[in-house]
């Protein structure tokens, strides 16, 4: 008898040591995995302080960087597989609405404080939700804006554009071949990018590739003015630098790093490189503005954020990460050393405050974050990627030529009701 009660001691003693250990190793060992964009600033900033969490929690945090070319691609594969390799997806805004409707990242609205989401900005919640359901904490929000050379513009006596028609005039009044400078850039590159810059001028003239009822209205005549527009532009005035056809937003910053180019629509990003004298010859000769307005003082806003997979096994430890990454420290640290505007406006507050930022670059920051208050979401539609697959080619053949305005947003049509049917 009292060797049986000593073994069953002796059984007692062993397993809860063994839980124990496993409790402890546990703790040490939680890992999480956060896959995105490789070369991001915004991403490579959670990447550098991530070790002040660790240090905190001890929870050891892997960044997997993928080019974005590959991004999406990769995440439809993992949230398919289901196999918990990663845990956070660096979520870019026209995936969103795609992954929440099948099921693959966590609503979050039950993780999130009413504080916590009051401090966001109103559009980078919108952007962020789909079907009124929260699926990405964002980290950033932006939208295009207006890039152009004072001292060209303080040359040629002409005030910065505000509307559709005062851009075209400066962009011919701007443009010089001799000296090889051209008015501007029309990106037409048969990729996802130009695309986002073509939802803006949909936006501005009252067009849109599918309505709120889901409908196809790609080809209206609001449409057919914004390609004819832009045509103009590069054919007849002559104002839009050769090659545009074949440009992204990284051609378009560069050219204007370069000097050859008075006036572009890039993102945010770009902010920090051309005030950097080391890359861009124009670091003291330039200055924003909002896009000029359409019929409408319109822009679609963007965002990038955290979104928790659904086959996460640390659904729990993801969100903790998460909230203190999107702290309103740590976004304002974001927006003050990448010079970006920042999604909370506790963020902004301290970004204002900080008096070791030049109060040009403070300027900046606040006109970026102006220009999102005529934003909205272009990316409702669960099947967004493709729609923006679509459109590519459909900007890209229209833009170069290859076919009529009409030929090529009838094929636009077609291609879209395929999709979204």
């Amino acid at each position: 008898m009292r060797k049986a009660m000593m073994t069953a001691i002796a059984l007692v003693l062993m397993v809860t040591m063994a839980f124990a250990a496993g409790q402890t190793e546990s703790a040490e060992t939680t890992k999480l995995v956060i896959a995105g964009e490789a070369g991001s600033p915004q991403f490579m900033y959670f990447k550098e302080i991530s070790p002040q969490y660790t240090a905190e929690t001890g929870v050891e945090l892997e960044f997997i960087e993928l080019p974005h070319d590959n991004m999406h691609e990769r995440f439809v594969q993992e949230s398919i597989s289901r196999s918990g390799a990663i845990d956070i997806y660096n979520a870019d805004q026209p995936w969103i609405s795609e992954f929440a409707s099948r099921g693959w990242i966590e609503p979050l609205d039950d993780m999130i404080s009413d504080e916590d989401r009051a401090d966001f900005v109103e559009s980078a919640i919108e952007a962020s939700s789909y079907q009124g359901k929260l699926y990405s904490i964002p980290y950033f929000i932006h939208t295009p804006i207006v890039y152009y050379r004072t001292d060209l513009f303080e040359e040629a006596g002409i005030e910065v554009p505000t509307t559709w028609e005062e851009f075209r005039e400066a962009a011919i009044k701007l443009t010089n071949p001799e000296t090889g400078v051209y008015g501007t850039i029309i990106e037409a590159k048969q990729a996802g990018e130009p695309v986002t810059h073509l939802v803006d001028w949909y936006f501005q003239n009252g067009a849109e590739f599918v309505d709120d009822e889901g409908n196809v209205v790609v080809d209206s005549e609001a449409a057919k003015e914004v390609f004819e527009f832009l045509l103009a532009m590069m054919y007849e005035d002559g104002s839009v630098m050769p090659g545009s056809i074949g440009y992204d937003n990284a051609d378009a910053h560069n050219l204007f790093m370069q000097g050859k180019v008075a006036m572009i629509k890039n993102w945010p990003y770009a902010y920090a490189m051309a005030r950097d004298p080391e890359q861009s010859l124009v670091s003291e000769d330039f200055a924003l503005a909002r896009q000029p307005a359409g019929k409408y003082d319109a822009t679609a806003v963007w965002t990038w954020g955290f979104a928790i997979s659904s086959s996460s096994r640390n659904k729990e430890a993801a969100w903790d990460f998460i909230e203190w990454a999107t702290s309103a420290e740590n976004l304002a640290g974001m927006g003050t050393q990448l010079l970006l505007p920042v999604p909370r406006k506790s963020s902004f507050e301290i970004v204002k405050a900080d008096e070791t930022i030049p109060e040009k670059d403070k300027e900046a920051i606040l006109l970026m974050s102006d220009a999102l208050d005529v934003g909205h979401n272009a990316t409702e539609s669960p099947v967004f990627p493709s729609i923006q697959n679509e459109m590519a080619t459909v900007l890209s053949k229209i833009m170069s030529r290859q076919v009529s305005v009409d030929q090529g947003l009838q094929e636009a049509r077609e291609a879209l009701e395929r999709v979204v049917e």
